[in-house]
């Protein structure tokens, strides 16, 4: 059992510092070396648990942007509060400032490569929705905004009444009813007897 945490914990160490990288030098200047350094352990542990710099980066975009899983949650609730349960949900992550730099990273990093960017974009995609249909685009949408909105709190571009309320209440607000008419209408489509028999 303690040769298992040891290895868990040696994981868990190695893509903290490749999400860090990442987010200071981008995936084209990040090594596997680097983040062996950075995470105090011998390279070819790095190269043991994951086989690739590409299949690092896959494990970091899994643990560190999570729209898809809570987009689906959303869904599944169902319920008037979805959308905004969905909004402070993204804006807690970002309000964390580890948690942001993180999620800053990976998107810098999709810039440099495109099985980044592939890898990305599978990752904003609630499962069940990847039919290239109406459902498809609206969950794209959602996550979109996330983006979006929140890349340019942390830039500084939206109105202070917006950027600077505690927990972002105020850009819940403002958001949830975008959210809301997204999440409803792919709810709507799922229940649509006609598409399903389509």
């Amino acid at each position: 059992m303690a040769k298992a945490r040891g290895a868990s914990g040696t994981r868990h160490a190695i893509m903290r510092s490749a999400a860090d990288l990442f987010a200071e030098l981008g995936f084209g200047n990040t090594s596997m070396r680097a983040v062996a350094a950075d995470a105090g352990c011998d390279p070819a542990l790095v190269t043991h648990y994951f086989a690739s710099k590409e299949a690092l980066y896959r494990a970091v975009v899994e643990e560190t942007v999570r729209p898809a899983e809570v987009i689906r949650e959303a869904l599944e609730r169902g319920d008037e509060g979805a959308a905004e349960w969905l909004l402070r949900h993204a804006v807690a992550d970002w309000n964390d400032p580890v948690q942001r730099r993180r999620i800053l990273g990976v998107l810098r990093s999709a810039s440099d490569l495109p099985a980044a960017r592939e890898r990305l974009s599978q990752s904003l995609l609630a499962e069940g929705v990847a039919d290239g249909g109406p459902d498809e685009v609206r969950v794209w949408l959602i996550s979109s905004l996330f983006i979006g909105v929140m890349t340019s709190r942390h830039m500084g571009l939206l109105p202070p009444e917006l950027a600077e309320a505690e927990g972002g209440d105020e850009l819940v607000r403002a958001l949830a009813p975008v959210v809301a008419s997204y999440l409803a209408a792919v709810r709507r489509d799922d229940a649509d007897p006609v598409r399903d028999a389509s």
